[in-house]
């Protein structure tokens, strides 16, 4: 069985290990970039199925999701803030995002919307 390929992106490290460390748990294949131009070269080699984006951090939010949309059209994006403003999901949305989830995730309902947008 042909493992599901996750692109992380978080400028924060623990975030990163946490959740990188449950997913590789869960059985997907796993790597991490810390801004948004590190993002967009790591996506474009790893070619990841699902991309976890955190909204606040360099060169990140709609600006990024825009280019990984171009870039990776068949990747499912979901996207992960500590603060959603009103209005912003919808702009997420509307942008090309699958999803856009609270942080801190709850692990089990990120697994589920993961396995959802993958429909694994």
């Amino acid at each position: 069985m042909v493992k599901s390929k996750i692109l992380l992106v978080d400028d924060e490290v623990k975030i990163c290990q946490l959740i990188s460390m449950f997913l590789i748990s869960q059985g997907f294949l796993v790597q991490t970039a810390s801004d948004g131009k590190l993002a967009l070269i790591r996506a474009c080699e790893f070619e990841p199925d699902c991309i976890l984006l955190d909204v606040r951090m360099p060169h990140g939010g709609l600006g990024l999701l825009s280019s990984l949309r171009k870039k990776l059209p068949h990747s499912i994006v979901i996207m992960l803030s500590a603060f959603i403003e009103t209005g912003q999901v919808s702009d997420f949305i509307n942008k090309g995002a699958y999803a856009c989830m609270e942080k801190p995730v709850n692990f089990d309902d990120l697994l589920q919307r993961i396995r959802q947008a993958l429909k694994l």
